[in-house]
């Protein structure tokens, strides 16, 4: 067996960040920037009020209060989109609304709670007294033209496509989503319907896909393929010249006599390398490239190839996505049960589900813990990491991974609502 460590790195070694592209800022969400972003403009470009009310001269209202209230005379009304006609004169007040330019000669804007009046009023009684610059939002108190926005690499949130529409960006050079695709391989998987005897139900090229999509590569289902070696190579061949990456599962095993393992094996020119990993589900994996596309033969067992794609395939993808940090870190989370890893040589990734208890991250175990038991794997949001022979007891700290499907249980979740046993697999 060999390391975790060693076979993320020999993935690693052999994967590169896509080619940057220029995408609509609309569909750029999720991804990371391929270059600096700096300021072509000031924003705002002008100043304007950040509140409703009336822009005046600060020195006219010293000393205003409700006992004691300044009235001054309405010389117009500004609403946002339009400018001032004239500039302000002393003893004068603009009605203005949020967003609308400071009209000239104003230097501070009243609230219009602070003000008694009928909008239509031509004067305005003032019940406080502001300072220069109350309520203005200045030019370029955001950012000004020429300043760094964003380094290289940042990743395409909601308030960062904000930030691009505020710079007139219609487009913007992300590294892109890589098309993924997914085949199933076996005569004896079945999709829908009635199975048939020894048949079972394909479910790991949905699970897949639905992973895919998580994570933000671009999902390319290629369907079921049977036992017959030409519609393998076809199928495969085809999904190397087609998309960036191929993920498969099943016939990874040693000892596995597999027509899946002998095509891709010629296909890649001997490169595919079969793996056992020291880790506990998803031991049996194998990576090579067909041409220059990578492709990721996961284990068949369910719960295995997910753990193996979140191990394995997950931070591939993100370094192709343009991540120098593709890594999740492990957390500290409060075990409420005893956790045992396993006493073969390998680390446990324990499938738990977690929940903040007192402000604090717990976990216990989602269920039972066999590489085909799906439906722990289901209500898991997270893997507890075990290292070979330990334990860890109710009330200790252990290393978690939080999945990308974080949903916290609730936390009166009891050991009753589920079956906790941890069986081996």
């Amino acid at each position: 067996m060999i390391s975790l460590h060693e076979a993320q790195e020999y993935v690693l070694s052999n994967i590169r960040p896509l080619e940057p592209i220029q995408l609509p800022i609309n569909q750029a969400l999720g991804l990371l920037t391929a270059e600096e972003l700096v300021s072509s403009l000031d924003v705002p470009g002008f100043d304007n009020t950040a509140v409703d009310g009336y822009a005046v001269h600060a020195a006219d209202l010293l000393g205003a209060s409700p006992t004691t209230p300044v009235v001054l005379q309405v010389s117009e009304t500004i609403a946002a989109g339009t400018i001032s006609t004239r500039p302000l004169e002393s003893g004068q007040a603009v009605r203005i609304m949020t967003g609308a330019k400071i009209p000239s000669g104003a230097d501070a804007v009243v609230m219009v709670e602070d003000t008694t009046g009928s909008p239509t009023a031509t004067s305005v009684q003032v019940n406080a007294s502001v300072g220069a610059g109350a309520n203005i939002r200045r030019r370029g108190s955001d950012f000004r033209g020429g300043q760094p926005l964003l380094p290289k690499r940042s990743p395409v949130n909601p308030a960062t496509i904000g930030v691009f529409a505020s710079l007139g960006l219609e487009e913007v050079l992300v590294y892109p989503r890589p098309r993924v695709g997914v085949l199933s391989t076996g005569s004896e998987l079945s999709i829908g319907g009635e199975l048939s005897d020894g048949h079972i139900r394909d479910s790991n090229r949905p699970s897949l896909l639905a992973a895919l999509t998580q994570l933000g590569a671009e999902p390319v289902d290629l369907g079921l393929v049977r036992d017959d070696r030409d519609a393998l190579a076809a199928a495969f061949e085809n999904a190397a010249t087609t998309c960036d990456a191929i993920v498969t599962s099943g016939g990874v095993s040693v000892g596995d006599f597999d027509l899946t393992k002998v095509v891709l094996k010629e296909l890649s020119h001997g490169s595919m390398r079969w793996m056992q990993i020291a880790i506990r589900p998803a031991k049996p994996f194998a990576f090579g490239l067909i041409g220059s596309t990578p492709l990721f033969a996961l284990p068949g067992n369910p719960v295995s190839a997910l753990v193996s794609f979140e191990l394995l395939v997950g931070p591939a993808l993100r370094t192709m996505m343009g991540s120098t940090l593709p890594f999740k870190s492990p957390v500290q989370a409060r075990a409420l049960e005893l956790l045992r890893g396993s006493d073969d040589g390998r680390t446990s990734f324990i499938r738990t589900h977690a929940a903040i208890v007192d402000d604090e991250l717990t976990i216990q175990s989602s269920g039972e813990q066999g590489s085909h038991v799906l439906s722990a794997m289901a209500r898991a949001n997270a893997l507890a990491i075990i290292e070979p022979g330990e334990e860890v007891q109710k009330g200790e700290l252990c290393p978690t991974l939080v999945l990308d499907q974080w949903q916290p249980y609730p936390a009166s979740l009891s050991t009753e609502d589920i079956n906790l046993s941890q069986t081996k697999e």
